[in-house]
């Protein structure tokens, strides 16, 4: 599996989840949310999500994973870059120096 293969799955995934915190809200409060944010750190796999090109070396990539581009469209959720030094889901997945571990617990709110 590509790397962008991989973040472009685990994007459906959270616009999944998006949809559903979104409808939930909207059957409570009786009224739209604004879109929700979805950070991604893989340019390509936004630029596939938000363009909806699909490409030779992403045709193979399944089609139940194709509605984030509507989700987008309909401004359900929103996607945006993050950069590396500022992704703090990396925290689990890859060796950090003190200063970014601390800095990431802090913005999970562990610390």
């Amino acid at each position: 599996m590509s790397t962008l293969e991989a973040k472009y799955i685990a994007c459906s995934e959270g616009s999944h989840e998006a949809k559903w915190l979104l409808q939930l809200h909207r059957d409570i409060h009786g009224k739209d949310a604004s879109p929700l944010l979805i950070n991604c750190d893989n340019q390509s796999a936004l630029s596939h999500i938000t363009t909806g090109i699909i490409k030779a070396r992403t045709n193979h990539i399944d089609v139940c994973y194709h509605n984030r581009r509507n989700l987008h469209v309909r401004k359900i959720v929103d996607y945006s870059n993050v950069h590396t030094n500022e992704n703090a889901a990396d925290i689990p997945t890859k060796a950090l120096t003190k200063d970014q571990h601390e800095k990431f617990t802090k913005v999970m709110g562990l610390w």
